[in-house]
């Protein structure tokens, strides 16, 4: 009896282990959706803002970082209340780099793209004058 008693508790370990696995974030992927619009921010509060290579704090990549006034493009969000950006950056040499940074830091500036209705033009309006009142993160 003990042995198929550990038979069972090896495959409901190996069941929680696979789970787990399936769980975990993947770091070093490009997003491959895209927002409707592309979102204009300027990088906002002090000190550096880390690009991460996946949308969690375990992809940090500590060799690329953008600081307040930097000027970004948000292509896709992740997360709950768009709590992650996929954004880029273009360098002063023009070179252009990718990642995920925490929304909560980025001052919205404006939208563009095709197809911007009237109603999509007054409200991207007006969540860029609330950035303008100290608003940080995501136009709403």
């Amino acid at each position: 009896m003990k042995p198929l008693r550990t038979l069972g508790l090896l495959a409901v370990t190996l069941l929680i282990s696979n789970f787990a696995q399936a769980a975990e974030v993947k770091c070093g992927a490009e997003s491959k959706g895209y927002l409707d619009f592309r979102l204009s921010y300027e990088v906002a509060g002090t000190g550096r803002l880390y690009l991460y290579t996946g949308p969690d704090e375990k992809c940090l990549d500590k060799n690329l970082f953008v600081v307040p006034g930097d000027s970004l493009i948000a292509y896709d969000e992740s997360g709950p209340n768009g709590k992650w950006s996929y954004v880029m950056y273009i360098a002063k040499n023009g070179q252009d780099y990718n990642g995920w940074v925490l929304t909560k830091r980025l001052k919205f500036t404006g939208a563009f793209g095709d197809g911007m209705s009237p109603k999509d033009v007054a409200f991207f309006q007006k969540a860029a004058e609330a950035a303008k009142n100290g608003k940080l993160g995501r136009p709403e």
